[in-house]
């Protein structure tokens, strides 16, 4: 018999939805019912109240997430925001195929068992001291997640870190190391997500805005030569924070030495590593270079992998694991997003809200929208709707003010991976599960780790532009 306590958590949680779905449907009416303000047209007043509504749906799931990203694009056509099919094309981007083509890279990288090669060899980079093998483990996650996507990467990392602490008696929820460790991979992989367009969505969803809003086309090597260096310098403030939070209990980790023998026993390299490599490799080549655009260079590769004679993967087993709920959250954040911009609304926004700061100096500027971009997750944890909406906002500010337009956008960009303030993301649930840390404890380094990385971020931008890389 059903536990009528179950039942009745059920009910109640279906009334809250449809109390928070109808106070949000009259929030939309009651912000575009009241009067126009001056300087935004009736079209731009809707867009940003459907944007609202919209958030609000996502964070509560008053539906679910690939249900409502579908209808609040078509709903941008019925209410005459802007047509249809202008609403579609913004909806499907090269974002959209980057991200698919990324999931299937990601996907081959781990079924071949490449991505735990490559961990055993990188986690007794540093030695037997507990706290080098934490950087050993922090360091090599970051760099890995540059070029391949944030969740494998903690997973692999993260379930040879679990086996060592195993190893060594590392209680969950009472060992220090075993904290600082689990909390560690998976901030290092955020980290190091922004440090090339292709360790992240919503980096190539940033650069694509960027030229579809200013026509600034921000390269593949211009955004690793600020990005990369960020991320490694932020990966090693992380690591010193947790390490000082939380000191760990032994002074030598023991179990490095299965590791190296497990490394020893595993057979040679066979033909379908050598033939994700080598794909890989020309397509990394491609990125750099700009021989092809990156989403075009991405979706080849990802389509090679399927090739009769190749097979490193079929569809059936890649359909199962895309996350298409995200796929399409991101798609509707873009559109929604692109409806602002089209109808005036964040040309409005930037008048409205942000004049009086385009004219401080541009290290407040710096200062203030980092900030921004850092702590706004803690009220708004979706960063593809956060992108939509500020990027086409700082690029009106920017031109506005003479400032080159990357320079106010890349701050937003790249703050866009800070999930471990909210630790809600999936990058940070990876290692959760294994019990070593509660999500309220991943804020206390998460705090410090954002702080640093204000002052870093800004610095980067101050060079990048005095060096003439933005």
């Amino acid at each position: 018999m059903i536990n009528q306590e179950v039942v009745n958590s059920v009910e109640n949680n279906y009334v809250k939805k449809i109390i928070l779905g109808a106070i949000s449907v009259a929030l939309y009416f009651i912000l575009t019912n009241i009067t126009t303000p001056a300087g935004l047209s009736i079209e731009g007043q809707k867009s940003i109240a459907l944007m609202l509504v919209a958030i609000f749906w996502w964070v509560f799931e008053i539906i679910p997430v690939g249900i409502s990203t579908l209808l609040f694009t078509m709903l941008l056509g019925a209410l005459k925001i802007i047509p249809t099919g202008q609403a579609m094309g913004n909806f499907f981007s090269d974002t959209l195929v980057f991200i698919l083509s990324s999931l299937v890279i990601g996907k081959v990288f781990i079924d071949i068992d490449l991505g735990k090669r490559i961990s055993l060899y990188l986690s007794t980079l540093f030695g037997k001291k507990s706290k080098m093998v934490l950087l050993s483990f922090m360091l090599p996650t970051s760099i890995v997640s540059t070029i391949l996507v944030d969740i494998p990467t903690a997973i692999i990392f993260g379930s040879i870190a679990y086996e060592i602490l195993q190893q060594n008696n590392c209680t969950p929820g009472k060992s220090n190391f075993g904290k600082a460790m689990m909390m560690g991979i998976p901030i290092a992989a955020a980290l190091g997500g922004f440090g090339t367009p292709a360790g992240s969505g919503i980096n190539v969803l940033s650069i694509n805005l960027m030229k579809q809003v200013a026509g600034v086309e921000l390269t593949f090597a211009q955004w690793t030569m600020i990005g990369f260096p960020m991320a490694m310098i932020l990966t090693i403030v992380a690591w010193f924070v947790l390490i000082k939070l939380y000191p760990p209990e032994f002074e030598e980790v023991q179990g490095l030495d299965n590791v190296k023998e497990e490394r020893k026993n595993l057979p040679p390299l066979n033909s379908n590593h050598y033939k994700f490599i080598v794909i890989f490799a020309l397509t990394v080549i491609c990125w750099f270079t700009g021989f092809l655009p990156v989403p075009l260079a991405s979706i080849i590769a990802s389509s090679l992998f399927f090739l009769p004679g190749i097979n490193l993967v079929s569809w059936e087993e890649m359909n199962a694991s895309i996350p298409w709920s995200v796929m399409l959250l991101i798609g509707a954040s873009q559109s929604l997003g692109m409806a602002i911009y089209e109808t005036g609304g964040a040309e409005w926004i930037a008048n409205t809200l942000l004049s009086d700061i385009g004219s401080t100096s541009t290290v407040v500027l710096l200062l203030i929208i980092t900030s921004f971009g850092i702590f706004s997750h803690l009220i708004l944890p979706v960063a593809s709707a956060v992108l939509t909406v500020c990027i086409p906002v700082l690029t009106i500010l920017a031109q506005a003010n003479g400032i080159p337009v990357s320079m106010v956008v890349l701050p937003i960009a790249f703050t866009a991976s800070c999930v471990f303030l909210l630790p809600l993301d999936p990058i940070p649930l990876t290692t959760i599960e294994y019990g070593y840390w509660k999500i309220y404890e991943m804020p206390i380094p998460g705090f410090i780790i954002s702080i640093v990385w204000i002052i870093v971020n800004v610095i980067a931008i101050l060079v990048a532009n005095s060096f003439g890389i933005i």
